[in-house]
């Protein structure tokens, strides 16, 4: 395939309204990840729980993600996100932007969340790989 033909089949952008006011283009996901809660000041008792998530959506700058439990805006994370078509984890960090209801319900009767991260720089994550794997697709 030439490199400059995209495979829509197995990459999809949502459409973004005009009252979207996020820096950078979002890709669909349906990813497994890996939170851990590192600091929470609404949360303390919260802190070092690790929860197993999946993505809705991933961009250069932030991720969304469904949980089977609120995490309340400010809260810092470390996330392991598996993206399905590139072998291996990366390692981000981040801090939640937004927690919101979806008002869907788990296989185990939890209430599910949508949880908006907005991405970190740090020299311990993998955040300039994660930037030139975004750059790439």
């Amino acid at each position: 395939m030439s490199d400059n033909v995209i495979n829509f089949n197995t990459v999809r952008f949502r459409a973004r309204p005009a009252s979207d006011k996020r820096m950078h283009p979002r890709m669909e996901s349906h990813d497994r990840l890996f939170t851990q809660i590192v600091l929470s000041a609404d949360a303390p008792e919260a802190v070092g729980n690790t929860l197993s998530c999946h993505a809705v959506n991933l961009s250069v700058g932030g991720i969304q993600f469904r949980s089977s439990a609120p995490v309340p805006a400010g809260t810092l994370l470390d996330l392991w996100v598996d993206v399905s078509n590139r072998p291996g984890k990366f390692f981000l960090s981040g801090e939640v932007r937004w927690s919101r209801p979806s008002g869907e319900i788990d296989e185990q009767g939890r209430e599910q969340w949508y949880i908006g991260v907005q991405l970190k720089s740090g020299a311990a994550t993998d955040i300039i790989d994660w930037r030139e794997y975004h750059a790439s697709v």
